[in-house]
C-alpha cells in the first residue's frame, strides 16, 4: 500500500449531506486545519518539541491530510493516501512514536466530525440518519488513512534500520582498514566509542558468507560491561571491543602500542571467556589491548594471525579462540610474515621431515624447555615425563635442526622459528 497512492478498497459511497456541505467545509479548510494543529499541539508535548517535530511540520502534514481527505470523502473512488503515507514516513524520520501519531490521527478526525456535523445541522434539512451515515463514512476514511500512516511508518523504520546498519559497517570497516574520509575520532564519535579508553580486536572464521561466525556476541558482551561494534566479512566477523579500564593495580598499556598480556586487567580474560562461551565451532582470534583507536588496522591484523593459529579441528572438543601474545619477539616475527616462514622452514630443518606425531612431542618439549629457562627438571614436570626422557628429545632436536638449544644464539633461533610455527600453519 505504501507505494501508491490510493487504496484498492472502495470506501462508502459519499453521502448527501456530506457533499451538501463540502463546499462550505472547504472554504473554511485553513481554520479546520488550524484548529486540528492547536487541538494536536495541545494534547500532545512532542508535537510542540522543536527538536523532535521541526517548525511547520505538522501544519503542512495536517492540510495534505485534510485536502486528501476531502478528495476522498466527496468521491466514489479509491481514498487518496498520499498524505497519510507521507505522515508515516516524517513520524518515522522524526521519532515520533506510532502511538502518538496514530493519536494526532484521531484528534483529526474528531475536528473535522465536529466541523462537518455542524455545517450539517446548520443547514437544517437533514435527519439523524444522514449524520449516522456522515460519520460512517468519515470513520472508515480515517481507518484507512490510519492504516496507511502505520504501513507507511513501519516500512521507513525498516529502511532506516538497514540504512543505519549499513553505515555502521562502512564505519566499522573504515575502522579496521584504515581507510575513508573521516578521521579515527570521527568514527569513534559515530560508533559511539570513547576517544580514549582500552580496545582490543576479535576475529571470527565465517564457516558461510552472511553467516555471523559469533551470534549473539555483542549481547553477551554487553552483560559483561563490553561495549562492542562488528563487521560481517565474507569469510570472517570481525569487531572493535571497547574494554573497561584496567583496576589501578594492573599494568599500563603504553599510549600508541599494542599491550603484552596482563596489561588489560584481566579482561582480554573475560573477552575469551565469553567467546569460548559461545558454542562456536568457528575459529577465533584475538589482538592484545591497546589504547589507540588509530591502531586497529594492526590489531585486526595480529588478531586474523592468531585466527589462523588455530590448528585444533573442531570435533576435538578444545578451545578454538587463541590470544596474540604481544611478545617482543611474536611482534618481530608478524612484521615480515613470508621471512617468518622460510626462517622457520630453515631453523626447523629436518624435524618437519619427521612423522607430524613425532614432531609435535619435540616441538612440545622445546618450547616448554625455553619457557622453563632451560630447567630440565621443570620440563619433565610439565610434560609429565623423566628429565633423562627432556634431554633425549633435547639431542633429537639438535641432530634435526643443527641447533641446540642449549646454545643461547640457536636457542634464540629455535625461539623465533616456534613463534613463526604457531602463527603462521603454513611453515609446515
Amino acid at each position: 500500500m505504501s507505494d501508491g497512492v490510493v487504496n484498492e478498497l472502495q470506501s462508502p459511497e459519499p453521502t448527501r449531506a456530506l457533499n451538501a456541505v463540502i463546499p462550505a467545509l472547504r472554504a473554511r479548510l485553513p481554520a479546520i486545519s488550524a484548529a486540528i494543529v492547536e487541538r494536536i499541539e495541545k494534547a500532545m508535548p512532542i508535537y510542540r518539541d522543536l527538536r523532535t517535530v521541526e517548525a511547520g511540520s505538522l501544519e503542512d502534514s495536517v492540510r495534505r491530510n485534510v485536502e486528501c481527505l476531502f478528495a476522498s470523502v466527496s468521491s466514489s473512488g479509491p481514498t487518496d493516501l498520499t498524505a497519510a503515507i507521507a505522515t508515516g514516513r516524517t513520524r518515522a524520520r522524526q521519532g515520533v512514536p506510532m502511538g502518538e501519531m496514530l493519536r494526532s490521527y484521531r484528534i483529526g478526525f474528531v475536528e473535522f466530525w465536529e466541523s462537518a456535523a455542524e455545517e450539517v445541522i446548520r443547514e437544517g434539512r437533514w435527519n439523524e440518519r444522514d449524520l449516522v451515515r456522515t460519520a460512517t463514512l468519515l470513520w472508515w476514511v480515517a481507518d484507512e488513512f490510519s492504516a496507511a500512516a502505520t504501513e507507511a511508518y513501519r516500512d521507513a523504520l525498516s529502511e532506516f534500520a538497514e540504512l543505519r546498519e549499513r553505515r555502521r559497517a562502512a564505519l566499522v570497516e573504515a575502522l579496521i582498514q584504515g581507510l575513508g574520509p573521516d578521521t579515527v575520532w570521527e568514527i569513534a564519535a559515530k560508533l559511539g566509542l570513547p576517544r580514549d579508553g582500552l580496545f582490543a580486536v576479535v576475529a571470527g572464521e565465517a564457516g558461510e558468507v552472511g553467516i555471523e561466525a559469533l551470534p549473539g556476541v555483542a549481547t553477551r558482551l554487553r552483560e559483561e560491561g563490553i561495549e562492542s561494534v562488528w563487521r560481517l566479512l565474507p569469510n570472517m566477523q570481525v569487531g572493535v571491543l571497547s574494554l573497561p579500564s584496567p583496576g589501578p593495580d594492573a599494568p599500563a598499556v603504553p599510549p600508541g602500542t599494542l599491550g603484552a598480556p596482563g596489561n588489560d586487567g584481566g579482561e582480554l580474560d573475560v573477552v575469551v571467556g565469553v567467546l569460548m562461551g559461545l558454542g562456536t565451532s568457528a575459529r577465533i582470534g584475538v589482538s592484545p589491548a591497546y589504547t589507540d583507536l588509530a591502531d586497529t588496522p594492526r590489531a585486526h591484523y595480529l588478531a586474523k594471525i592468531a585466527l589462523n593459529s588455530v590448528t585444533a579441528p573442531a570435533e576435538t572438543g578444545q578451545p578454538r579462540v587463541q590470544r596474540f601474545a604481544a611478545t617482543p619477539l611474536a611482534t618481530l616475527v608478524v612484521a615480515a610474515p613470508e621471512a617468518a616462514v622460510q626462517m622457520a622452514r630453515g631453523v626447523l630443518g629436518g624435524l618437519l621431515r619427521l612423522p607430524r606425531e613425532e614432531q609435535d612431542v619435540l616441538l612440545d618439549t622445546v618450547e616448554t624447555w625455553l619457557v622453563t629457562g632451560g630447567n630440565t627438571k621443570a620440563t619433565a614436570e610439565r610434560l609429565y615425563c623423566h628429565p633423562n626422557t627432556v634431554r633425549h628429545r633435547l639431542r633429537r632436536i639438535a641432530e634435526s635442526t643443527g641447533r641446540s638449544a642449549e646454545n643461547p644464539a640457536e636457542a634464540v633461533e629455535l625461539s623465533a622459528a616456534l613463534h613463526a610455527l604457531r602463527l603462521f600453519p603454513e611453515v609446515r
